[in-house]
């Protein structure tokens, strides 16, 4: 939360962060300011200060009205001169930060994120300022999040499981053609048709990928990262693995659900996999609350995959079969942010929100992964995506 930044300060031993980008393309700048904005701003806060917002012309008018920051700082001055100079803003960054920072700049070593351009971090140390790289600061800030980021993010939540559970009624109202092919309307479902109507729906509830969705079918969904190509024919007796992750337009902020789907009837190793996971997943969360190291969580969820007969890598590292990769992330701003549960010795706190994905990939088979996101509590966790089974076989 914006509230921690000053005690982030302290702990990577700075006395001010500054940070630069647009709302669109740096989640940073959008949680620092809340300006929803293609226009590239500064950020910059000294330690017990509040920030401020650095810009011009038109930008600076918009700030002022649509950003919850309430103190800026004028730069069309600085603009207008170099263009009085016929010189190019992009290759004279000096001319407007270190006048800027003589002013403001009260202390002696300014932060600045990991993803700060290189050829600002060089210009302002050879200008003579000590420049820090505090890469995790700010995401560490946005890992605790505030009720109305909840709210948001539930929002969020609702509109992908609803987009999803568009999908299963597609399916369900298709009918099983040749070598098992799903037909809608008569002709082949592909993934194509699919992940259009999810897009449709998405953008009808003002929401959008924020990447491309997962969409895989039967065997091919043993890399459980497989997008799938847009002429995938969708088949009956198999699970189909969907994993959508949209960002509203207006709010910004993600959700991220998988559902694994059969049309028909599971094999019976395929109905282990779902009952293994479906019991990994309820382990998880029972385990995860307010102060639990985050590997217990991991542990709860791999220990219960074993106990079922499931490999993992987190329990052996040579393992191809079983679950290959990590039971969850943050979600926010971003579809990956902290807490990073491979910090294994980290402690949840109440208002982290994570996405909890315990998943099943066999070879000749494919996969089964469930994914809900969950806010941690005191007690037991709440789930953020609601209205959709877990387990969809129809």
């Amino acid at each position: 939360m914006l509230k921690d930044i000053d005690s982030l300060m302290e702990k990577y031993e700075i006395d001010a962060i500054l940070a630069t980008g647009s709302g669109f393309e740096d989640p940073n700048i959008f949680w620092l300011t809340g300006f929803r904005s293609s226009d590239r701003i500064i950020y910059f806060q000294n330690k017990g200060e509040k920030g401020l917002v650095a810009c011009g012309f038109n930008t600076l008018e918009r700030v002022e009205k649509e950003s919850f920051i309430k103190k800026t700082y004028d730069l069309s001055e600085f603009y207008i001169q170099l263009l009085r100079e016929n010189k190019m803003i992009a290759d004279s960054m000096e001319s407007i930060y270190d006048p800027m920072l003589r002013e403001l700049f009260t202390g002696k070593t300014i932060g600045v994120p990991d993803n700060f351009p290189a050829s600002y971090l060089i210009m302002l140390q050879q200008l003579g300022y000590d420049v820090k790289v505090v890469r995790d600061l700010l995401k560490e800030g946005r890992a605790t999040k505030t009720t109305e980021e909840i709210k948001t993010i539930r929002k969020a939540g609702d509109i992908t499981t609803g987009a999803i559970s568009n999908v299963v009624e597609m399916i369900k109202n298709t009918t099983v053609g040749e070598n098992k092919t799903l037909l809608h309307e008569g002709s082949p479902l592909t993934v194509g048709q699919v992940k259009l109507t999810l897009e449709h729906f998405l953008l009808d509830n003002n929401a959008e990928s924020s990447e491309d969705i997962i969409l895989a079918v039967g065997e091919k969904a043993f890399d459980w990262h497989y997008l799938g190509t847009l002429d995938d024919k969708m088949k009956s007796d198999v699970p189909i693995i969907l994993d959508v992750f949209p960002r509203l337009k207006l709010d910004r902020y993600i959700a991220d659900v998988t559902r694994t789907i059969v049309k028909g009837k599971p094999t019976e190793r395929v109905q282990q996999m779902f009952d293994a996971v479906q019991a990994a997943g309820d382990a998880s969360i029972d385990a995860m609350t307010d102060g639990t190291r985050y590997d217990d969580v991991n542990l709860a969820c791999f220990n219960t995959l074993k106990k079922h007969g499931f490999d993992s890598r987190r329990l052996n590292p040579d393992a191809v079969d079983g679950m290959t990769h990590g039971l969850g992330h943050g979600i926010g701003l971003d579809v990956h942010e902290f807490p990073s549960m491979y910090r294994r010795d980290h402690l949840f706190r109440e208002g982290h929100v994570m996405a909890i994905e315990p998943g099943v990939y066999l070879q000749n088979i494919g996969g089964v992964r469930i994914e809900n996101d969950y806010v941690v509590k005191k007690g037991k966790a709440e789930l953020l995506t609601r209205g959709l089974d877990n387990v969809i076989i129809v």
